[in-house]
């Protein structure tokens, strides 16, 4: 789209007077009112904004793109502002605002088709706003305002409001609750810093509370605010004259907002003032939350006829400010869009399935003018909203002016009106209310008030509107009822308490209600409205989050209100949701049930909060208790005009109600009950009881009995018994799901656990016998408990109902363990609150160690903010924290010793998995410290008065004839309707009871004497030694032991008398002691023993057989064994070396070897090349093929055979790239599994036809030449081509034999070499060829035929098996689809693909070579591992496998491929030795040497039957010490003595220069100074201070230095030169690393022993395995063939200019210390180690960085997902459409599109506010773990904790890892193989 030229709308000047004059003067007659300004704004507005209808754009013209208005959060309001100071981008970003730039004043512009409007908010502030302030104050805006800063009357509350995404802060230890937050800056000012913060993301609409003494416990201002409450109030500059004019315009400026900005819903005919005729409409498009971004695209292309580029910016216009023009023309026009949008028949999405999808899009038709001056008013709010924070009498003003009643812009109607306004409109007001209410407390009391009385209809109008709770007014409550003393104003004087759950109860519930309980209806609307409506439950949280210390009788009244009302809610939620159990068929449909949890969730709080407001006030507690019991008294669920019966157990009888459970209906939702239980717990502490209270209820005609309480959750636990024991099979999954939320750790503190209080308050107050009764019946177990049970069960026969028989008295007993063990609880035990929490996490921490995460997780929110502190301060009491140890694990927390025997396997949170867990590791410990192995029953804390009776259960009658009961049939071996559980459970009951009385915490307790009775002790004695019983053991020996304690305790007079008995009861004793039984493990040990004696006594009698029949043999065969005993004396000294012998035939003898053995010499090096080349070992060749799974080997003319490999683009090695360079390459990897190529084929067809039928494949960016992913049969890597597995190249190209190559005559000299190679280089480039065999004749240098083929080991071309071909043809279309993918990007629209001929495809692969080997390098140094070290298999078969393919692939080229070649090898010659093209600066030496090896076989050896193979032949080495030169000559040029000298040396580097310097000395006078001058005569740096030193170019003086010695150039030449050698030994590091890897592969001649494993390589050793001589002095001898060479690659014309250059630039920046030129781009020989960026060690100053940044494409709006990338540290706007670059045809996501370039394909980005890793591949992506970890070890993705976090170095140099070493598609295809998660768009990203 072309740029908008703005110049040709002109601003008319105004005419007549100015309208400051005319107010002034009218101000002064006393004549000035609102109205002047309003017409002012009204005629003013339009003038401001235009509109233009654009023809025939260009789509890739730059596009202000969504410049229209503005942001949900920060758009319209703000100041105009340069440029440069809203947006802190990065460079990139920069150009294309200096584009934007050039629309001028064009603040907001939205493109939508052809039309383009604008409104110019910088001229409307300029010419109207600014005048407006120069008249309130009286002096020009900038100065007044300046003046205004200066006297410093800035508030001492922050109140800054926060943008969507800007970080807060909460502290842990301070926040009264966790919504008080700071901003950053008030963060970074506060004590709170050092404090336990929480860091979060703020969703936009809140404000900081710094200053605010009712948010915080401490440390309430920050160092800011605390000086500014020195402050005066008054002010000098702000008069009572300057009030009096602000007055006027204040309400001016709200009433012309109010107005205009209300046109619309009013539907006034203001919006057709006009002419009908002309361009003067609108058609505005409005935001709704039903509507998804595709379909309102589709509408605008297919109705409004938009470009798809042009509606994608609409739609995000629309979605970020909630409306947006769609069309500018005559009313009619405009008129019939709307109506075609309207009439559009949207398809329904799958994504957002609710009520209102059906709906048409909501437009408006509207006058230009209407429209201006709209957009006018936004900016004028926002401007506003900036001014009140100026000052507080300005404020103080504003308060006034909104309170008046009869006023259009009064806080009633603002409040009444948000509802009908669009996104930023809203924005704009509440954002103003904010600053102008909030900042003050007198002020925040009054918007406070008129919230609450007008609570009903805003909360209605939201419930029915369809925008985010943020946009809303109601959002505002946050603000209001947090702060405690205004929160209790409202509930005692505004009634808010009960005004809140009123509205609740009739706009979300009443229509729910049926005979008099909540059914919801299975209706997705409903829950949509439900979900809107549940927002009032959150308000009624925050307004009692924080309970007074001091009830007044005001508030009291006014929260018994509230109760009464809450009471109506409750008592409809009584049996809410109930079920029947179904008894002939399945339930049809699965019944609704997560609203009633909904509910549940978000009233469980305010339940607990409303108790503990009534804990702490007796008249309070007395009055809701006295409510409470009224309410279920009227409620008939289940306990209404129920039978009463009978029942009789062991001769005790009880009136039980007849309520069957699996006929009638149950319900899971008791919340009465539970809160009447809740209640109960706090009457203790207020000396209240049951008895006490009943006489109280009863003269009020309210009575409720125990009976009466228990029998509703009675009913409830024994359905869950029942589903448990199967009978609830056909209610489906409904029923099971309910059950896991009632046990869910979110729900089960309202739940459960006030269940089981109920049930412990029924046991308090009930006779303990009846109580049990009650029990038994409800479980249908009163015939089970009678003797004669057994009897009746042996007629019936074993089926369905007789297993749920037994199922369901395990349900009993683990039912009453749990009623009597779960008194954890204040208020039924005498433990505190932090005590319930601590036996929480010893459970939990018996079950397996627990993350910090996992645990806070585990354990119920509190409803305060401080409950984080309290809970961490428990666990450290309870448990040890065991640091991370790795990148990928946790820290956990393992529980003390010495408190599992606090365990309880019955513990009433324990799933089942749980429990089996947690028995299992208690076993397996106790069987370690050789304890019992049994899991007994805690001690138990002690009852409070008004449970002690519960006690009593334990020594009732019912209780006795139970557990005797269970242990007699556990004793029949003919009982059928026991099993092993009910004796467990039975033993921990007696347990229990045993443990009570030992305790003495209740005189009352006389189990012992009772349990005489009933000869327990007899019969614990029986089952102890009961056979069939055996694994119960060990625990019927505890209950024995704690028995015996117990009676020792109780009768000590029986002891004693015994004692008296003397011997003979000693005698008893004995007898007693054999019959006591085993615990297990003894039992297991007597048995380990008795099997081992019989192991030896069997070990012992063989032995002796085998002795027999050895004596017996040697009688018979005595002569035989005479003589061996001879030889054997003989030979015995000699034994031990035999046995050495036998297995190593050592050739030399030991003396011969000696000392020599450890010195280095010649022939004993490995040396893969030159004339000391060490004998090639052919290596294994056979391989298994992982497909067919037959033997295979490799031939070079059988079938061959391929490993799966992966072929990508890459920068990684590039990243820190010079100017010029290769921008990217390609990279091969490999896992090296083999198969046989036509089993490969088979797979990967039937792999293609998979992956088309995958329905992800839609996500990969269409129209791109894409190669084929699948992953390796073998080990699932991920490939998308195949490689070649080769024979070592060797066996097809033999070296000479060693005789004839170690003397020197048998193979051409380096000179003669490089003469032929110019020679031949110059005859190819002129056209002419020469055929092998002439060459001698030819060239002269050329001594003899057989000399010459020695030294290039010239061979028959190989044969090579067809399909070899066919593999390198797949594989190169590969690397062609790779680099055509790369170069698609950066295509123009028109411009073809990149076809064969673009795409040199064989240079393409030498590059690959060179890249990959390059790449493996440089990951090898990062992780440290030397060659020697064990590569991987990966690693070590691709790139053999690559480089001897490439050998192969280079002698077997077709004739024009040939020809190709041999010119480019031509060109390099000439580049190289002959000074054409580059200098040896820019050379990359290592691409050079492999590119060389691959091409000089072709130019040297063209012909049709011999070729020569790269695999280690002279000429090899030839081509390998040339480039070493040229790496050697441009370390020197490089060189800087002074910056080597400066840099910071360790320890080694000392050691090795102090070597260096004594190599120096010895080396002979004429080799140093042939060094010495060469480094004078050509190295830069020196070259440049001596022009600074001499002023003169180096070339005058260059000959008299020559002549007068070096040394005088030189301040000391021997310590130069040592730096010098030792800096070039560095240099060639990688060099040479890379080399090493390279010949290893052409020559298969492995690293010799001396390699080190463990340490870095070493220069000298590399050099020698390389065939060079690592003594440097030697390449500087005039006399040798190198010194030339060297001085030919120096002497370069481009070096000489260089070094001109940056003469030129000292002189004329003398101070600059580093001069740099852009002639010529040196490539280091020493590439500096890629790395990511470097990340703030601290993660909130990350997340603070980016708090300020705006979006690219809109100034105005800050980025909603900044997103950062790693590899270079731009920060994009992720995952937005307003962002959205074409790459190649198609539209993608900011990141995607920097991906392409920064990381060639593949890019990592964090996205900052969310604290997540994304690692993006082509057209697919994963989040992986951050690298930012909290204290505990653990990351928090999304910021859900907010624990402070740190930057982790492991974590992160993980992720640097996998990038550097080309793993990240890898890691891609494996997070997403087994994700099961819906298909991501990541393209979009």
């Amino acid at each position: 789209m072309d740029r908008y030229d703005m110049e040709d709308v002109v601003v008319p000047e105004q005419d007549g007077s100015s309208p400051l004059k005319e107010w002034r003067l009218k101000h002064q007659a006393g004549t000035l009112n609102r109205n002047d300004f309003i017409d002012y704004f009204k005629k003013e507005s339009p003038k401001y904004f235009d509109f233009q209808n654009e023809m025939g754009t260009d789509s890739n013209a730059p596009t202000y793109e969504a410049m229209y208005e503005s942001d949900d959060d920060n758009s319209m309001y703000s100041d105009y502002m340069p440029l440069e100071e809203q947006v802190q981008l990065s460079a990139k970003t920069t150009k294309l605002l200096q584009e934007i730039k050039r629309l001028q004043e064009s603040k907001h512009a939205v493109t939508c088709g052809s039309l383009k409007c604008m409104f110019k908010e910088s001229l409307a502030k300029e010419e109207i706003i600014d005048v407006l302030v120069e008249f309130m104050l009286g002096d020009s805006p900038v100065t007044a305002l300046e003046k205004l800063r200066l006297e410093g009357n800035t508030a001492t509350v922050c109140g800054k409001v926060f943008k969507n995404g800007e970080p807060t802060y909460s502290c842990r230890e301070c926040g009264v609750d966790p919504t008080c937050v700071l901003c950053v800056n008030c963060f970074k000012r506060s004590a709170h810093r050092f404090h336990r913060y929480k860091m979060s993301s703020s969703g936009g609409g809140g404000c900081c509370d710094c200053g605010d003494d009712e948010a915080w416990k401490r440390d309430q201002y920050c160092e800011l605010h605390l000086a500014n409450r020195k402050n005066p109030l008054e002010s000098k500059i702000i008069t009572s004259a300057v009030l009096e004019r602000a007055e006027i315009c204040f309400s001016a400026i709200l009433a012309f907002c109010v107005n205009y900005l209300e046109i619309e819903p009013n539907a006034s005919l203001q919006c057709l003032d006009g002419e009908l005729d002309g361009a003067n409409f609108c058609t505005v498009l409005y935001n709704d939350e039903s509507h998804t971004f595709d379909q309102v695209i589709n509408t605008l292309t297919k109705i409004a006829k938009c470009r798809h580029r042009d509606a994608m910016e609409i739609v995000a216009a629309i979605d970020r400010e909630g409306r947006a023009v769609v069309k500018c023309d005559t009313f009619k026009e405009c008129n019939e869009l709307k109506t075609a949008i309207e009439n559009q028949n949207i398809p329904p999405s799958g994504l957002l399935n609710n009520a209102r999808h059906s709906q048409s899009l909501r437009t408006s038709v509207l006058n230009i003018n209407s429209v201006a001056c709209q957009q006018f008013a936004l900016q004028l709010l926002s401007w506003f909203q900036e001014f009140l924070v100026r000052h507080y009498l300005f404020r103080k003003t504003f308060a006034t002016l909104v309170q008046l009643k009869n006023e259009s812009f009064c806080i009633r109607h603002i409040l009444e009106y948000d509802v009908k306004l669009w996104k930023t409109a809203r924005t704009c007001w509440h954002r103003l209310l904010i600053s102008g209410m909030l900042m003050e407390y007198e002020n925040k009391m009054v918007l406070a008030k008129e919230f609450s009385r007008r609570y009903a209809t805003i909360v209605e109008d939201f419930i029915s509107d369809d925008h985010d709770h943020s946009f809303s007014i109601v959002s505002l409550s946050v603000q209001l009822f947090t702060v405690p003393s205004i929160a209790h104003h409202l509930i005692a004087h505004e009634g808010i308490f009960d005004k809140l759950l009123h509205t609740f109860y009739h706009v979300a519930i009443e229509k729910f209600i049926h005979n008099r309980t909540l059914h919801f209806s299975k209706n997705i609307a409903s829950m949509a409205f439900f979900k809107r409506a549940n927002y009032i439950l959150y308000d009624l949280r925050y307004l009692l989050s924080l309970k007074p210390e001091v009830l007044s009788s005001e508030l009291r009244s006014g929260f018994l209100e509230g109760c009464k009302a809450l009471m109506r809610v409750l008592n409809v939620m009584q049996g809410m949701e109930s079920i029947t159990r179904q008894m002939g068929q399945h339930m049809d449909y699965e019944p609704e049930w997560e609203c009633a949890f909904n509910l549940h969730i978000k009233l469980a709080s305010t339940i607990s909060q409303v108790i503990e407001w009534a804990a702490s006030d007796v008249k309070l507690l007395r009055k809701l208790y006295k409510m409470t019991v009224r309410a279920l008294v009227n409620n008939s669920f289940i306990v209404g005009n129920e039978k009463v019966e009978a029942k009789v157990v062991a001769d005790h009888v009880a009136n039980c109600l007849i309520y069957d459970v699996s006929t009638r209906p149950v319900s899971i939702h008791l919340p009465l009950s539970r809160f009447y239980a809740g209640i109960y717990l706090h009457l203790g502490a207020h000396d209240m009881t049951y008895d006490i209270l009943l006489a109280e209820t009863e003269a009020l005609n309210i009575k409720l009995t125990p009976r009466e309480i228990i029998e509703p959750v009675l009913c409830t636990q024994a359905m869950i018994a029942q589903v448990a024991a199967g009978m609830w099979r056909r209610n489906g999954y409904s029923l099971l799901h309910q059950l896991y939320f009632y046990r869910n750790v979110r729900c089960r503190v309202e739940m459960l656990d006030r269940d089981i209080v109920c049930l412990q308050i029924g046991a308090s107050l009930m006779e303990s016998n009846e109580f049990l009764i009650h029990l038994l019946n409800k479980f249908n177990m009163i015939a089970w408990a009678q003797p004669e049970y057994e009897f009746g069960l042996a007629q019936s026969p074993v089926d369905d109902e007789f297993m749920r028989q037994l199922s369901m008295t395990d349900e009993f007993l683990e039912l009453l363990i749990v009623i009597i063990g779960e008194r954890w609880m204040p208020g039924v035990s005498l433990v505190s609150e932090e005590d319930r929490l601590r036996k929480e996490i010893i459970q939990l921490l018996c079950t397996k160690s627990y993350s910090h995460s996992e645990l806070s997780r585990a354990l119920p929110d509190g409803n305060s903010g401080s409950n984080d502190s309290i809970i961490e301060d428990v666990i450290n009491t309870v448990a040890v924290f065991k640091k991370p140890v790795g990148t990928d694990s946790k820290g956990v927390y393992e529980l003390k010793e010495h408190l599992y025997d606090e365990f309880n396997v019955y513990f009433y949170h324990y799933t089942k998995e749980d429990k089996s867990k947690a028995e299992e590791l208690q076993r397996e410990r106790r069987k370690a410290k050789k304890q019992l192995v049994c899991c007994p029953p805690p001690m138990l804390p002690q009852l409070t008065p008004a449970f002690t009776s519960m006690a009593n259960i334990l020594q009732c009658n019912v209780f006795l004839e139970i557990t005797t009961m269970v242990m007699d049939r556990a004793l029949d071996a003919r009982s059928r309707s026991f099993t092993e559980s009910h004796l467990q459970k039975v033993l921990h009951l007696l347990g229990f009871a045993i443990q009570e009385e030992i305790s003495e915490h209740y005189p009352f307790l006389s189990f012992y004497e009772r349990s005489q009775k009933y000869y327990v002790l007899e019969k614990l004695e029986e089952l102890a030694r009961c056979p069939r019983l055996e694994a119960h053991r060990d625990f019927v020996l505890w209950t024995i032991k704690r028995y015996k304690d117990l009676q020792a305790k109780q009768a000590p007079s029986v002891s004693s008398s015994s004692a008296a008995a003397g011997s003979g009861s000693s005698q008893q004793q004995s007898q007693q002691g054999e019959d006591q039984p085993l615990s297990s493990e003894q039992q297991a040990r007597l048995e380990k023993e008795a099997r081992s004696r019989l192991a030896a006594e069997r070990r012992a009698k063989i032995m002796a057989q085998i002795e027999n029949a050895q004596k017996s043999f040697m009688k018979s065969n005595a002569e035989m064994f005479a003589n061996t005993n001879d030889e054997g004396t003989a030979g015995a000294a000699q034994k031990p070396n035999d046995s050495m012998m036998e297995w190593e035939e050592i050739p030399e003898s030991l003396e011969e070897q000696g000392a020599a053995a450890l010195v280095p010499d010649t022939c004993k090096t490995v040396a893969c090349l030159g004339p000391q080349r060490s004998h090639y070992e052919a290596g294994d060749n056979s391989f298994k093929c992982i497909l067919c799974f037959e033997d295979c080997s490799i031939t070079s003319s059988g079938p061959p055979l391929v490993s799966s490999a992966f072929v990508q683009t890459s920068r990684v090695i590039f990243t820190t790239a010079i100017p010029e360079g290769p921008k990217s390459a390609l990279h091969v990897s490999c896992c090296g599994h083999v198969m046989h190529h036509n089993c490969w084929k088979e797979y990967y067809s039937s792999e293609e036809s998979k992956e088309q039928r995958r329905p992800q494949r839609n996500r990969v960016l269409p129209n791109q030449t894409q190669n084929v992913e699948f992953h390796c049969p073998y080990c699932r890597t991920l490939s998308n081509t195949v490689l070649p597995v080769s024979e070592a190249l060797p066996k097809f190209s033999p070296p000479p034999p060693p005789s004839l190559t170690q003397a020197a005559e048998n193979y051409m000299p380096l000179d003669s070499f490089v003469e032929m190679l110019l020679m031949i280089s110059k005859l190819t480039l002129e056209g002419s060829s020469i055929a092998l065999m002439n060459l001698p004749k030819k060239f002269s240098i050329i001594g003899n035929m057989s000399q010459f083929e020695r030294s290039a080991q010239i061979i028959q071309k190989p044969t090579l098996h067809i399909n070899w071909t066919e593999v390198m043809g797949s594989f190169h279309t590969a690397l062609r689809n790779a680099m055509q993918s790369q170069l698609q990007g950066h295509q123009s629209e028109d411009s073809p693909n990149a076809d064969d001929s673009d795409l040199d495809t064989v240079s393409l692969l030498w590059d690959t070579c060179y890249y990959t080997l390059q790449s493996l390098e440089v990951y090898l140094y990062a992780i440290q591992k030397p060659l020697k070290a064990e590569l991987p298999m990966r690693h070590q078969s691709c790139v053999s496998n690559l480089v001897r393919a490439c050998a192969l692939y280079s002698v077997s080229l077709k004739e024009p491929q040939i020809t190709k070649q041999s010119v480019q090898g031509a060109k390099l010659c000439e580049t190289i030795f002959n000074q054409k093209g580059t200098s040896v600066l820019e050379w990359d030496c290592f691409r050079m040497l492999v590119q060389l090896n691959f091409t000089v076989p072709n130019l040297v050896a063209a012909d049709e039957n011999k070729t020569m193979l790269p695999s280690g032949s002279m000429f090899d080495y030839y081509i390998l010490q040339t480039c070493f030169l040229a790496n050697i000559t441009k370390a020197i040029i490089c060189f800087d003595y002074e910056a080597e000298v400066a840099s910071r040396s360790d320890e080694d580097k000392e050691k090795q220069l102090t070597a260096m310097l004594q190599y120096v000395e010895q080396l002979p006078t004429k080799i140093r100074h042939n060094m010495a001058s060469f480094y004078v005569k050509h190295n830069l740096a020196f070259g440049v201070r001596q022009f600074e030193r001499n002023g003169q170019p180096r070339e005058e003086y260059e000959e008299m230095d020559m002549e007068m010695g070096v040394s005088a150039l030189l301040d000391d030449p021997v310590k130069c030169l040592a730096q010098l050698l030792e800096y070039v030994r560095r240099q060639m590091s990688s060099f040479l690393r890379s080399s090493c890897l390279f010949y290893r592969c052409i020559t298969d001649i492995d690293f010799p022993d001396s390699f080190p494993t463990d340490q870095p390589d070493r220069f000298g050793l590399m050099c020698q395995y390389l065939g060079l001589d690592p003594q440097l002095g030697v390449y500087f001898d005039m006399e040798s063939v190198y010194a030339p060479i060297m001085q030919s690659f120096a002497s370069h014309p481009h070096i000489r200019r260089e070094l001109n250059e940056r003469c030129a630039i000292k002189q004329a920046t003398p101070g600059s210390s580093q001069a740099h030129s852009n002639t010529i781009s040196i490539v280091p020989c020493q590439r500096p180690l890629p790395r990511l960026v470097t990340l703030y060690e601290d993660y909130s100053d990350l997340i603070n960085s980016v708090s300020d940044i705006f979006c690219p494409n809109n100034e105005r709006e800050e980025m909603k997902t900044p997103t950062m990338c790693l590899i270079c540290g731009t920060i994009l706007c992720g995952q937005s459409y307003c962002c959205q670059p074409e790459l190649g045809k198609t539209a993608v996501g900011a990141c995607t599109h920097h991906a392409h370039d920064c990381g060639a394909e593949v890019g990592i980005f964090l996205r900052i506010r969310d604290c997540q890793v994304v690692y993006l591949g082509r057209g697919k992506g994963c989040f992986v773990q951050p690298p930012y970890l909290d204290e505990y070890g653990e990351t928090d993705q999304g910021l859900r904790r907010g624990n402070p976090l740190r930057l982790c170095k492991a974590a992160y140099d993980r992720i640097f890892l996998q990038w550097l070493g080309h793993n990240l598609h890898e890691e891609i295809a494996r997070l997403n193989e087994h994700a099961n998660v819906a298909v991501t768009q990541w393209h979009h990203m």
